[in-house]
Protein backbone atom coordinates (compact mmCIF):
# COMPACT_ATOMS: atom_id res chain seq x y z
CA UNK A 1 0.00 0.00 0.00
CA UNK A 2 1.72 3.12 -1.40
CA UNK A 3 1.48 6.30 0.83
CA UNK A 4 2.60 9.82 0.47
CA UNK A 5 4.45 12.17 3.09
CA UNK A 6 1.98 15.08 4.00
CA UNK A 7 3.38 18.79 3.67
CA UNK A 8 3.16 21.20 6.11
CA UNK A 9 -0.31 22.20 4.65
CA UNK A 10 -1.85 19.12 4.84
CA UNK A 11 -0.61 18.56 8.61
CA UNK A 12 -2.38 21.55 9.44
CA UNK A 13 -5.74 20.53 7.12
CA UNK A 14 -5.35 17.25 9.59
CA UNK A 15 -4.45 18.89 13.10
CA UNK A 16 -4.40 22.61 13.31
CA UNK A 17 -2.45 22.81 16.99
CA UNK A 18 0.28 21.26 15.27
CA UNK A 19 1.06 24.82 14.13
CA UNK A 20 -0.06 26.97 17.27
CA UNK A 21 1.94 29.88 17.54
CA UNK A 22 1.59 30.08 21.62
CA UNK A 23 0.53 28.02 24.55
CA UNK A 24 -2.98 28.19 26.42
CA UNK A 25 -3.21 30.75 28.85
CA UNK A 26 -2.04 30.51 32.36
CA UNK A 27 1.17 28.52 31.76
CA UNK A 28 3.71 29.08 34.20
CA UNK A 29 6.74 31.16 33.17
CA UNK A 30 8.89 27.70 33.64
CA UNK A 31 7.06 26.53 30.71
CA UNK A 32 8.91 26.21 27.51
CA UNK A 33 6.69 26.73 25.00
CA UNK A 34 7.71 24.97 21.65
CA UNK A 35 5.78 24.65 18.59
CA UNK A 36 5.33 20.89 17.45
CA UNK A 37 5.75 21.95 13.48
CA UNK A 38 9.14 23.23 14.97
CA UNK A 39 10.33 19.93 15.25
CA UNK A 40 8.55 18.55 11.83
CA UNK A 41 11.92 19.04 10.08
CA UNK A 42 14.23 16.96 12.79
CA UNK A 43 12.17 14.02 11.81
CA UNK A 44 12.90 14.53 7.98
CA UNK A 45 16.36 15.05 8.67
CA UNK A 46 16.36 11.66 10.69
CA UNK A 47 15.02 9.91 7.17
CA UNK A 48 11.11 9.98 9.15
CA UNK A 49 8.20 11.44 7.23
CA UNK A 50 5.03 12.47 8.39
CA UNK A 51 2.29 10.33 6.91
CA UNK A 52 -1.03 10.99 9.42
CA UNK A 53 -1.97 13.78 11.88
CA UNK A 54 -4.93 13.95 14.27
CA UNK A 55 -5.92 15.93 17.25
CA UNK A 56 -8.36 15.26 20.43
CA UNK A 57 -11.65 16.71 20.14
CA UNK A 58 -12.18 18.93 23.02
CA UNK A 59 -15.15 20.10 24.76
CA UNK A 60 -14.18 23.42 26.18
CA UNK A 61 -13.42 25.62 23.70
CA UNK A 62 -10.55 27.54 25.25
CA UNK A 63 -8.28 24.64 24.31
CA UNK A 64 -9.00 24.18 20.60
CA UNK A 65 -5.83 25.09 19.04
CA UNK A 66 -4.27 23.80 21.76
CA UNK A 67 -5.11 20.43 22.75
CA UNK A 68 -3.08 16.82 22.10
CA UNK A 69 -2.39 15.43 18.61
CA UNK A 70 -0.44 13.10 17.48
CA UNK A 71 2.33 12.71 14.01
CA UNK A 72 3.10 9.47 12.52
CA UNK A 73 6.23 9.45 10.86
CA UNK A 74 7.23 6.74 8.65
CA UNK A 75 10.74 6.25 7.23
CA UNK A 76 11.79 6.83 3.72
CA UNK A 77 12.74 3.28 2.98
CA UNK A 78 9.29 1.64 3.97
CA UNK A 79 8.17 4.69 1.55
CA UNK A 80 9.85 3.86 -1.14
CA UNK A 81 9.09 -0.60 -0.48
CA UNK A 82 5.91 -0.05 0.81
CA UNK A 83 5.26 -3.77 -0.21
CA UNK A 84 8.59 -4.97 1.15
CA UNK A 85 7.49 -6.09 4.81
CA UNK A 86 4.29 -7.16 6.23
CA UNK A 87 4.62 -4.54 8.90
CA UNK A 88 6.35 -0.88 9.29
CA UNK A 89 7.86 0.37 11.86
CA UNK A 90 7.04 3.65 12.40
CA UNK A 91 7.25 6.84 14.95
CA UNK A 92 4.68 8.22 16.66
CA UNK A 93 4.98 11.80 17.80
CA UNK A 94 2.60 13.44 20.82
CA UNK A 95 2.43 16.89 21.66
CA UNK A 96 0.10 19.75 23.27
CA UNK A 97 -0.13 23.20 23.78
CA UNK A 98 -2.40 22.86 27.03
CA UNK A 99 -0.21 21.37 29.79
CA UNK A 100 -1.59 18.29 29.26
CA UNK A 101 1.27 16.53 27.60
CA UNK A 102 5.00 16.52 26.90
CA UNK A 103 6.76 15.63 23.53
CA UNK A 104 6.27 12.03 23.46
CA UNK A 105 8.19 9.76 20.79
CA UNK A 106 6.92 6.53 20.83
CA UNK A 107 7.45 2.91 18.42
CA UNK A 108 4.17 2.04 16.64
CA UNK A 109 4.15 -1.17 14.34
CA UNK A 110 1.37 -1.08 11.56
CA UNK A 111 0.09 -3.98 10.00
CA UNK A 112 -0.06 -3.86 6.31
CA UNK A 113 -3.29 -6.47 5.70
CA UNK A 114 -5.28 -4.53 8.62
CA UNK A 115 -4.03 -1.22 8.66
CA UNK A 116 -4.19 -1.10 12.72
CA UNK A 117 -1.90 1.13 14.50
CA UNK A 118 0.19 -0.71 17.81
CA UNK A 119 2.26 1.42 20.55
CA UNK A 120 5.11 -0.50 21.88
CA UNK A 121 5.32 0.70 25.73
CA UNK A 122 7.62 2.96 26.13
CA UNK A 123 9.43 1.44 28.97
CA UNK A 124 10.30 -1.04 27.23
CA UNK A 125 13.26 1.00 25.71
CA UNK A 126 14.22 4.13 27.31
CA UNK A 127 11.93 7.22 28.94
CA UNK A 128 11.01 9.39 25.52
CA UNK A 129 8.83 11.96 27.04
CA UNK A 130 10.65 15.08 27.03
CA UNK A 131 9.15 17.95 29.23
CA UNK A 132 8.55 21.57 27.43
CA UNK A 133 10.78 22.72 30.82
CA UNK A 134 13.82 23.07 29.79
CA UNK A 135 13.64 21.75 26.29
CA UNK A 136 15.91 21.49 23.90
CA UNK A 137 15.61 20.72 20.33
CA UNK A 138 18.62 17.73 20.47
CA UNK A 139 16.45 15.84 22.57
CA UNK A 140 14.00 15.12 20.04
CA UNK A 141 16.85 13.77 18.28
CA UNK A 142 17.99 11.61 20.52
CA UNK A 143 14.55 9.88 21.12
CA UNK A 144 14.06 9.07 17.26
CA UNK A 145 18.04 7.70 17.84
CA UNK A 146 16.19 5.43 20.70
CA UNK A 147 13.42 4.39 19.30
CA UNK A 148 15.30 3.15 15.73
CA UNK A 149 17.33 1.46 17.75
CA UNK A 150 14.98 -0.77 19.01
CA UNK A 151 12.97 -1.48 15.96
CA UNK A 152 15.37 -4.62 15.64
CA UNK A 153 14.56 -5.85 19.58
CA UNK A 154 11.02 -5.36 18.95
CA UNK A 155 11.04 -7.18 15.41
CA UNK A 156 12.44 -10.26 16.75
CA UNK A 157 10.02 -10.20 19.31
CA UNK A 158 7.22 -10.05 16.74
CA UNK A 159 8.96 -13.25 14.81
CA UNK A 160 9.05 -15.42 18.12
CA UNK A 161 4.83 -14.48 18.43
CA UNK A 162 4.63 -15.58 14.75
CA UNK A 163 6.20 -18.97 15.15
CA UNK A 164 4.13 -19.74 18.54
CA UNK A 165 1.19 -21.60 18.16
CA UNK A 166 -1.88 -21.07 20.53
CA UNK A 167 -4.10 -23.70 21.60
CA UNK A 168 -7.93 -22.93 21.46
CA UNK A 169 -7.85 -22.85 25.16
CA UNK A 170 -5.12 -20.38 25.01
CA UNK A 171 -6.30 -18.34 22.14
CA UNK A 172 -9.63 -17.52 24.81
CA UNK A 173 -7.19 -16.57 27.80
CA UNK A 174 -5.67 -14.24 25.55
CA UNK A 175 -9.33 -12.98 24.40
CA UNK A 176 -10.20 -12.94 28.31
CA UNK A 177 -7.31 -10.58 29.11
CA UNK A 178 -8.01 -8.27 26.33
CA UNK A 179 -11.92 -8.33 27.73
CA UNK A 180 -10.13 -7.22 31.46
CA UNK A 181 -8.51 -4.32 29.86
CA UNK A 182 -11.09 -2.86 28.04
CA UNK A 183 -14.19 -3.24 29.89
CA UNK A 184 -15.89 -3.34 33.31
CA UNK A 185 -15.88 -7.51 34.04
CA UNK A 186 -18.21 -6.89 37.06
CA UNK A 187 -20.82 -5.26 34.60
CA UNK A 188 -20.03 -6.50 31.30
CA UNK A 189 -20.52 -10.22 30.12
CA UNK A 190 -18.49 -10.71 26.97
CA UNK A 191 -17.83 -14.15 25.36
CA UNK A 192 -13.92 -14.35 24.27
CA UNK A 193 -14.34 -15.53 21.05
CA UNK A 194 -16.18 -12.27 19.98
CA UNK A 195 -12.50 -10.77 20.18
CA UNK A 196 -11.34 -14.12 18.18
CA UNK A 197 -13.49 -13.35 14.70
CA UNK A 198 -11.57 -13.66 11.80
CA UNK A 199 -11.93 -10.82 9.58
CA UNK A 200 -9.69 -11.47 6.37
CA UNK A 201 -7.81 -14.75 4.88
CA UNK A 202 -4.38 -13.51 6.47
CA UNK A 203 -5.91 -13.71 9.50
CA UNK A 204 -6.65 -17.72 9.54
CA UNK A 205 -3.99 -19.08 11.58
CA UNK A 206 -3.17 -19.73 15.09
CA UNK A 207 -0.14 -17.68 15.84
CA UNK A 208 0.06 -15.60 18.73
CA UNK A 209 1.41 -12.64 16.64
CA UNK A 210 -1.78 -13.22 14.00
CA UNK A 211 -4.24 -14.26 17.47
CA UNK A 212 -3.04 -10.74 18.78
CA UNK A 213 -3.78 -9.16 16.38
CA UNK A 214 -7.35 -10.05 15.95
CA UNK A 215 -7.97 -8.79 19.66
CA UNK A 216 -6.06 -5.83 19.42
CA UNK A 217 -8.18 -4.97 15.78
CA UNK A 218 -11.62 -6.19 17.95
CA UNK A 219 -10.57 -4.21 21.01
CA UNK A 220 -10.10 -0.35 19.02
CA UNK A 221 -12.50 -0.78 15.77
CA UNK A 222 -15.11 -1.78 18.17
CA UNK A 223 -18.07 -4.23 17.48
CA UNK A 224 -17.86 -6.52 20.46
CA UNK A 225 -21.32 -7.96 21.38
CA UNK A 226 -21.76 -8.28 24.77
CA UNK A 227 -24.52 -8.24 27.63
CA UNK A 228 -25.04 -5.69 30.00
CA UNK A 229 -25.54 -7.89 33.57
CA UNK A 230 -27.26 -4.84 35.40
CA UNK A 231 -29.70 -3.81 33.32
CA UNK A 232 -29.68 -7.35 30.98
CA UNK A 233 -29.39 -5.33 28.11
CA UNK A 234 -27.64 -6.53 24.90
CA UNK A 235 -24.46 -4.01 23.84
CA UNK A 236 -22.26 -3.64 20.79
CA UNK A 237 -18.45 -1.98 21.70
CA UNK A 238 -17.60 1.36 20.13
CA UNK A 239 -14.62 2.13 18.25
CA UNK A 240 -11.73 4.04 20.52
CA UNK A 241 -11.35 7.52 18.80
CA UNK A 242 -9.72 9.00 21.79
CA UNK A 243 -5.87 9.45 21.47
CA UNK A 244 -5.06 8.44 25.21
CA UNK A 245 -7.44 5.24 25.54
CA UNK A 246 -5.92 3.80 21.85
CA UNK A 247 -2.45 4.09 23.45
CA UNK A 248 -2.79 2.82 26.98
CA UNK A 249 -4.80 -0.10 25.42
CA UNK A 250 -1.72 -0.64 22.40
CA UNK A 251 0.47 -1.04 25.35
CA UNK A 252 -1.12 -2.81 28.14
CA UNK A 253 -2.22 -5.37 25.04
CA UNK A 254 1.18 -5.40 24.17
CA UNK A 255 2.77 -6.30 27.39
CA UNK A 256 0.18 -8.98 27.40
CA UNK A 257 1.05 -10.34 24.89
CA UNK A 258 4.98 -10.54 25.81
CA UNK A 259 3.65 -12.45 29.30
CA UNK A 260 2.02 -15.00 27.23
CA UNK A 261 5.00 -15.83 25.06
CA UNK A 262 7.00 -15.88 28.17
CA UNK A 263 4.57 -18.41 29.59
CA UNK A 264 4.73 -21.15 27.05
CA UNK A 265 7.65 -20.29 24.46
CA UNK A 266 9.89 -22.98 25.96
CA UNK A 267 12.77 -20.33 25.17
CA UNK A 268 11.02 -17.49 27.17
CA UNK A 269 12.49 -13.69 25.75
CA UNK A 270 13.79 -11.32 28.54
CA UNK A 271 10.87 -8.55 28.99
CA UNK A 272 12.09 -5.29 29.86
CA UNK A 273 12.34 -3.81 33.06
Amino acid sequence: MSVNPLSNAELRASAPSIFSETPIEGVSEKYAFVPTHSVLDTFRDAGYYPIMASESKVRNQENLGYQKHIIQFRSLDNLLRPNANEEYADIVLTNSHNRTSSFKVDLAYWRLVCGNMLIVPSHTFVSNSIIHSGFQEAKIGHAIEEVTNYMPTVEEEIQLFKQIQLSSIEQRTLASAAIDLRFNTQKHNIHPDELLTIHRYEDGDSSLWTIFNRIQESIIRGGIKGKNMLTGRHFTSKAITAIDAQFSLNKELWTTAQTMANLISPEPMALAA
